[in-house]
């Protein structure tokens, strides 16, 4: 890689700089073509309705200033953890044109990303990679993967029982469907949350797959009690998520996942056990902000005391030693008594984000996140 040409003429763009939004916006889109196995559909949906001129961040070919050689979206979510609400930023179409990679230019477009998140104040910023290859890849950048699903797999023939009385709800621009979504969603103890408007993307994302999104409300007291979006897949329907608030609402909902789709096996795409291996990596998240994350940390943890010392060698303002006492955090390069931790920004979050045995090890309450619906 040539960094010598990357970094005297290349530049990096966010729209708000840009002369204009839709020239790039319309680059964007074409890049994402060439990149991805996207329905025109389905990409006229995502460029109307999600994508936002200020997630935008480009890169200039160092050739030519006027061509973009890289982009990506940087778009805004809440990450819930420890069920501490804290700003997440989110990578959406990274990519980079074909006659312009294995430059470099990408690797330099998401240090600057990750410069650019600090600076606007996220804690974290997670991704879910396109194929196994790139997990390696981000793994240079200091990401770590820590964002694992399970699935539970069911034959053709397998029955859901439940005793309840259901009636469907149509989960179209209702925003008691949302409020039960998001608290079922909250109630996990490590998620990535999502929005009024993001709940209609996806409710639309589902659609335009042949999907359902099941929404069931319980006779009995009228509340919704479980919620499934369910899509086929070859052989077999998935259940991109499924919410509910108690067994038998689960099983009601799989039960009207099976008949939507009848003689077909169904698999259940879900978070992991904690008593069991993780058995899909499914994403990762680079710490961004270590003061503002260990500060939401120490919060939900008053009694914890410890103190850790952080290297980074791409974002400098979080090597520094932290010291973590009384529910809040202080920055303290100074600090004279005995380190509990040295360690680098991924295995930090690695072990903040692991399951309790690790916790365990290092006197540290963990928990694993969850990341579902990005529409990837």
């Amino acid at each position: 890689m040539n960094n010598t040409h990357i970094n005297n003429r290349s530049t990096v763009t966010t729209l708000s700089d840009a002369v204009s939004t839709t020239e790039v916006k319309e680059t964007v889109m074409e890049m994402w073509r060439e990149s991805f196995k996207v329905d025109e559909q389905w990409l006229k949906m995502y460029f109307d309705r999600v994508y936002r001129d200020e997630d935008v961040l480009t890169m200039t070919a160092g050739d030519d200033d006027d061509v973009i050689a890289s982009s990506l979206l940087l778009q805004r979510y809440t990450l819930y953890f420890h069920s501490m609400p804290v700003p997440m930023g989110y990578v959406s179409g990274a990519t980079t044109r074909r006659e312009y990679r294995d430059r470099g230019y990408m690797r330099e477009l998401m240090n600057r990303a990750l410069e650019f998140a600090y600076d606007r104040g996220d804690a974290v910023v997670a991704l879910i990679p396109e194929n196994r290859r790139l997990f390696f890849y981000y793994d240079r950048l200091g990401f770590s993967t820590v964002f694992y699903v399970d699935e539970e797999r069911y034959t053709d023939i397998h029955r859901f029982e439940y005793t309840g009385r259901y009636t469907a709800v149509n989960p179209a621009d209702s925003h008691e469907v949302f409020s039960a979504f998001d608290r079922m969603m909250r109630r996990r103890d490590n998620v990535v949350v999502h929005t009024y408007a993001d709940l209609q993307n996806i409710l639309l994302d589902v659609t335009m797959d042949g999907g359902h999104t099941i929404v069931l409300r319980n006779d009995n007291n009228g509340e919704i009690e479980a919620i499934a979006m369910v899509v086929p897949k070859d052989e077999r329907i998935v259940v991109r998520e499924l919410l509910a608030d108690n067994v038998d609402a689960r099983n009601a909902a799989l039960e009207h996942a099976r008949q939507l789709f009848p003689g077909k096996p169904v698999t259940v795409v879900a978070p992991p056990d904690e008593h069991n291996i993780p058995i899909h990596s499914r994403g990762m998240a680079r710490l961004v902000n270590a003061r503002k994350l260990l500060a939401a940390y120490a919060a939900r943890y008053p009694k914890l005391s410890m103190s850790i010392k952080l290297y980074d060698p791409i974002l400098p303002n979080n090597s520094h030693i932290y010291i973590i006492d009384g529910g809040e955090v202080v920055q303290n390069d100074g600090f004279g008594g005995k380190i509990d931790l040295d360690v680098s920004p991924e295995t930090l979050l690695s072990i903040l984000c692991s399951d309790a045995p690790i916790g365990d090890i290092f006197g540290m309450p963990t928990a694993r996140p969850y990341i579902s619906l990005m529409l990837d």
